[in-house]
């Protein structure tokens, strides 16, 4: 497992050093803005999966994790999932914290503050809370 999630991360800092090598001037006819695994483009529609209810305190804590978010602004904002839950449900929630005003303007991409780094996420990544390692982190909202 270990060796796959070493894998994974690679892939990704390999993929975040590629854009200075690619030309993004031609893109492919049936490819959008929402094709992007870092940044929500703030002109296209999004699908993110409705946000699910969060989890009371009276629930197992070995089936919750805790998460924080920091705005742009500034706001740090908590909120409980299940670990077995997709990580694609944080991109529900960070989306559902930005103004309307703010949405149309800017996109945003979010960062994960590793010691000695920052990781990207990525929202097409489907997996667990749990699997992602996310559990129990601080989450940046950043604009692009």
């Amino acid at each position: 497992m270990a060796k796959r999630l070493f894998a994974v991360l690679e892939c990704q800092s390999l993929l975040e050093n590629l854009p200075p090598f690619v030309d993004t001037t031609k893109r492919p006819k049936n490819s959008s803005d929402a094709d992007s695994p870092t940044c929500v483009s703030p002109n296209s529609v999004i699908g993110f999966p409705e946000l699910t209810e969060e989890p009371s305190l009276d629930s197992d804590r070995g089936v919750l994790c805790r998460l924080c978010v920091r705005l742009p602004d500034g706001r740090k904002v908590e909120r409980r999932f299940l670990r077995s839950e997709s990580v694609q449900l944080l991109w529900s929630f960070c989306y559902s914290l930005i103004g309307e005003s703010e949405r149309k303007e800017r996109c945003f991409k979010l960062i994960q503050a590793v010691p000695g780094e920052y990781k990207s996420l990525y929202y097409g990544s489907e997996t667990s809370f749990d699997e992602s390692g996310l559990a129990n982190s601080l989450i940046s909202v950043v604009w692009v």
